[in-house]
């Protein structure tokens, strides 16, 4: 029976976690774009989780949005309980952001066939899935004491994730670099990369 340990999680759930994320995300953007010209700029999430504007594409997006937050569900009590003695109020903290932010991915890939539109329970999950996600990892670098460079990068990620989701934006889909896709992904890869580092942090404390 496995271990549940900081490097069973980094070699074997984050990876899986990804590459199940990304691989449905390329099937569905794969039937998606089958009748029209590549965008990058159109690679919405939302978009291809919607049965409206990916019909028949939409359900390799949910299910993978799904086990991506199963897959990485039991790295929260492997936080938790490597970074408990470190800082308790932080590392509680940290665990139930993630877990709002796993559970709230969970959701998305349930409620996807049902999603017609951007609803607003559909954006409140998406955010708070984000939301949760990133705080979780911020939160637990700062039980983990990890360097000011690492903690400064992803407080201004988790800035970024909160003024995307509830600021004055105009997403501007002319360009890449203003549009909603590009920020989505870029902040799917950040996520990938500061759990990968707390994982790593977790590991040297234990």
């Amino acid at each position: 029976m496995l271990r549940l340990t900081p490097r069973l999680v980094r070699r074997t759930l984050l990876p899986a976690s990804y590459l199940v994320f990304l691989a449905s995300m390329l099937v569905s953007g794969m039937i998606f774009y089958n009748d029209k010209p590549f965008d990058a700029k159109a690679a919405i999430l939302s978009d291809l989780l919607s049965p409206d504007e990916n019909p028949h594409g939409y359900g390799a997006a949910a299910v993978g949005i799904a086990l991506f937050a199963i897959l990485l569900a039991p790295a929260t009590a492997v936080f938790y309980h490597g970074l408990q003695k470190e800082h308790p109020k932080l590392s509680l903290a940290g665990a139930i952001a993630f877990a709002v932010g796993l559970a709230s991915a969970v959701s998305i890939g349930i409620l996807a066939p049902f999603t017609h539109g951007y609803t607003p329970l559909h954006v409140q999950l998406a955010s708070a899935a984000l939301i949760g996600i990133c705080a979780g990892a911020w939160l637990h670098l700062l039980a983990a004491r990890a360097a000011s460079a690492l903690l400064i990068f992803q407080l201004a990620a988790l800035l970024i994730v909160i003024f995307l989701c509830y600021g004055p934006v105009d997403f501007n889909n002319n360009r890449l670099l203003t549009s909603l896709a590009f920020w989505e992904w870029v902040l799917c890869l950040d996520c990938g990369v500061a759990l990968w580092a707390l994982d790593r942090r977790v590991e040297g404390i234990r």
